[in-house]
């Protein structure tokens, strides 16, 4: 890389050529939202570079962010955290011998490994004991039974997400303002959520921030959602919603341009799964009822099941056959939702190529669990919730694996 540069804004031009990279090998592109600059959009950017050279250049950044972007604390070691994970997806997609292993540890900070039988047994015992079920035999239907009671799919699906799903969102928007954003001494514009219906998609649901404060949540109608769990997934997508309305304010405000680009693949995905994850702890939304408590003791069980079985396929060499009967038998699921989840987490996807979304698996449970959920729990304990929401959403920088203890240092 010949001259000065700034490392914020060439962060963002190499976020679009990865992208670039990316999209052509996957199919899908390593940025998940754009709102900064007409010529630093990644459309515009370089789509021929090779992966060697790309990859020195995002070194080459992460060196001189440390270097260079020493205000506010937390900036630099952040801007470079990003660059190096997303050098490891160009090692990845490039073609080296990169272990999956690494690729989560390198993408997020996270260590892959699988949950000890024990523990899948225990969660089981759990999912029994919420529906007073005391024949092992007999569980897998009496989870069927459950889920089918609040089935919901297809044209029926799409009426929820359109007539329930959208004013729910409101509320959830209304209860954000009244409870956290009132604790920042700070005002952000929020334009909201709309809710849509798609098809044909690796995911359950998805938030895709269109910049201007707003964003689109889609909800895969392929899929069929239990009514109990829908609610869980509204408050999730909208956390997403929310962090993204302050990191746009962070860039507007204080001109910091490697915010105008959100990537995936990083450690920013880590500490964003795990504040979506914990939004009904941050607003005080209680779960009541005998249903929620079924749900939630499903949603364990699957997600110790999924990250398993991702281990599985992508570590230990399981075939999709081994893989899928262990799904169903685990995690309590029909073949159906078995190959959703596959689809998620295998490591090609049915036409051969390398599956993008393969390690992300990893930022949900984790990003919660060890991250933001202790943290949170931390600041209840000690009364200093409003300086927990001004940590998380006025300083941008505190949002990744690579920063948040620091930034939370205060906090312990």
């Amino acid at each position: 890389m010949n001259g000065l540069f700034d490392p914020g804004e060439m962060f963002v031009r190499l976020c679009g050529e990865v992208g670039h990279l990316s999209e052509r090998l996957t199919g899908v592109s390593v940025v998940d939202a754009y709102f900064g600059p007409d010529e630093l959009h990644p459309d515009r950017q370089r789509k021929d570079r090779e992966g060697e050279e790309l990859h020195a250049y995002l070194m080459a950044v992460a060196d001189t962010a440390r270097e260079e972007l020493t205000e506010p604390p937390l900036r630099g070691e952040y801007v470079a955290s990003e660059a190096e994970s997303l050098a490891k997806v160009v090692e990845w997609l490039d073609g080296r011998s990169v272990s999956y292993e690494t690729l989560v540890m390198g993408f997020f900070g996270v260590e892959a490994r699988r949950f000890p039988d024990t523990v899948v047994e225990g969660l089981r015992e759990r999912v029994a004991e919420a529906l007073d079920v005391t024949d092992d035999s007999q569980l897998f239907e009496s989870v069927v039974s459950f889920e089918d009671s609040g089935r919901v799919e297809g044209a029926e699906l799409k009426r929820v997400i359109e007539e329930t799903l959208q004013p729910r969102a409101k509320e959830i928007g209304r209860l954000f303002a009244e409870r956290v954003f009132n604790c920042l001494g700070a005002s952000v514009t929020d334009n909201g959520v709309k809710y849509e219906a798609v098809q044909d998609r690796a995911w359950g649901g998805y938030n895709y921030y269109q910049g201007d404060y707003r964003s689109i949540n889609q909800f895969n109608i392929d899929r069929s959602f239990n009514r109990d769990s829908l609610t869980n997934v509204v408050y999730h997508e909208y956390g997403h919603h929310v962090s993204n309305v302050w990191r746009e304010r962070a860039y507007r405000e204080h001109g910091y341009t490697e915010l105008s680009i959100v990537p995936l693949h990083t450690g920013r995905c880590v500490i964003s799964e795990g504040v979506a994850d914990t939004v009904r702890d941050f607003l005080g939304v209680k779960e009541t009822g005998w249903r929620s408590v079924i749900v939630n003791a499903l949603r364990e069980l699957r997600q110790a099941v999924r990250i398993n079985a991702a281990y599985m396929l992508n570590v230990e060499g399981w075939t999709t056959s081994e893989a899928r009967r262990y799904v169903m038998e685990a995690g309590l699921v029909d073949e159906r939702r078995a190959n959703a989840i596959l689809r998620f987490i295998s490591p090609e996807t049915e036409d051969g190529r390398v599956n993008f979304w393969a390690p992300y698996v990893y930022t949900y449970y984790f990003g919660r669990t060890e991250y933001v959920l202790p943290t949170w729990e931390r600041a209840v304990e000690t009364n200093r919730t409003a300086e927990f929401f001004r940590t998380l959403y006025l300083n941008p920088f505190s949002g990744s694996s690579a920063t948040w203890n620091e930034a939370f240092d205060w906090l312990r």
